[in-house]
């Protein structure tokens, strides 16, 4: 392989890494906005508790355990330190669908169906892994795992209907098409 040719490589890998961190970050975002939504509502915690629980390795369990009570409760260091993580596993998660999408050379309802599966093999992670690692082995529990299940479809789904609108993000010829 010439020079020109494995520097082009690098260049489309790397923007392909970049949009998969974006695209993770948005769908943590989408998975963010109903897990917050579920919490204040039919889990009868609070607004922030979903940031706070994820910051609770962190910063300890005060902020979630209050907010759990008081329903309606504001502590901007644990949420950012929540938002913070939870942005950084959706990017991470967002770059390894990209360079899946990209090697599978995913498109269309295919890459939709992929996202899904997708988001329930980070749930798996995620429960069977990396919360019992920090210490949040009972997170699924505390929120319910229908409701974590759907949190995590539609951070698959965010995933999968990024790449479905946007090929060109992981396409070979990336930057030719950008």
């Amino acid at each position: 392989m010439n020079t020109i040719a494995r520097n082009t490589r690098n260049i489309v890998t790397a923007h392909t890494v970049i949009a998969g961190a974006i695209a993770g970050m948005v769908a943590g975002a989408v998975m963010a906005m109903y897990a917050m939504l579920a919490s204040v509502t039919f889990l009868h915690q609070g607004f922030f508790t979903p940031l706070y629980g994820i910051a609770s390795p962190i910063v300890g369990t005060g902020a979630m355990a209050t907010s759990m009570q008081q329903g309606v409760y504001f502590s901007l260091g644990p949420a950012l330190v929540g938002l913070i993580v939870h942005m950084m596993w959706s990017a991470l998660y967002g770059v390894i669908f990209a360079l899946i999408a990209r090697a599978a050379r995913l498109h269309g309802v295919q890459a939709i169906v992929v996202g899904l599966v997708y988001g329930l093999a980070v749930q798996l992670v995620m429960s069977v892994i990396v919360l019992p690692l920090v210490g949040q082995g009972g997170m699924v529990g505390e929120i319910g795992l229908p409701s974590f299940t759907i949190e995590h479809l539609l951070f698959g789904l965010t995933l999968g209907l990024w790449v479905a609108l946007r090929p060109q993000d992981i396409a070979s010829g990336a930057l030719a098409n950008a």
